[in-house]
């Protein structure tokens, strides 16, 4: 097998492989979406606000189906964030999500690494075709 052929179908093989696991991902977002919705419904009513990544990711369907659950993820592990240059998300926010039970949002987990799998492969994928591309041809 030539260089060439190695790179032209581990092009195909990545094409594939990255379609798959996005509709993958979203799929088991979808399937999990009820869970979500009463995560968002139940930390709204507790008075604490969304980031505007999440509140604008809520309205564009499965697109944006990783920032949707990263800004819940970061809350879960602990990293500080900010509202804006001068507000920092609530210690109460923080809490909130950290006294979910893990069989709550340990499906949330495993489509963040989903996602951060797919975008890996996506690099890849990149990486590949302009080898392929650029080098190759």
């Amino acid at each position: 097998m030539s260089l060439y052929d190695f790179f032209m179908y581990g092009c195909l093989f990545l094409s594939a492989l990255v379609i798959v696991m996005h509709i993958y991902a979203a799929c088991y977002f979808k399937a999990h979406q009820g869970s979500y919705q009463d995560l968002i419904d139940r930390y709204q009513k507790a008075g604490l606000q969304l980031d505007l990544t999440t509140k604008f990711a809520n309205n564009l369907g499965f697109y944006a189906n990783y920032q949707k659950i990263a800004f819940f993820m970061n809350l879960r592990k602990g990293r500080k964030m900010r509202f804006s240059q001068t507000e920092k998300v609530s210690i109460r926010a923080y809490d909130f999500v950290q006294q979910q039970p893990q069989e709550n949002v340990a499906w949330m987990e495993k489509t963040l690494h989903l996602y951060q799998f797919t975008f890996c492969m996506t690099f890849a994928w990149v990486f590949f075709m302009s080898l392929f591309i650029y080098v190759l041809n």
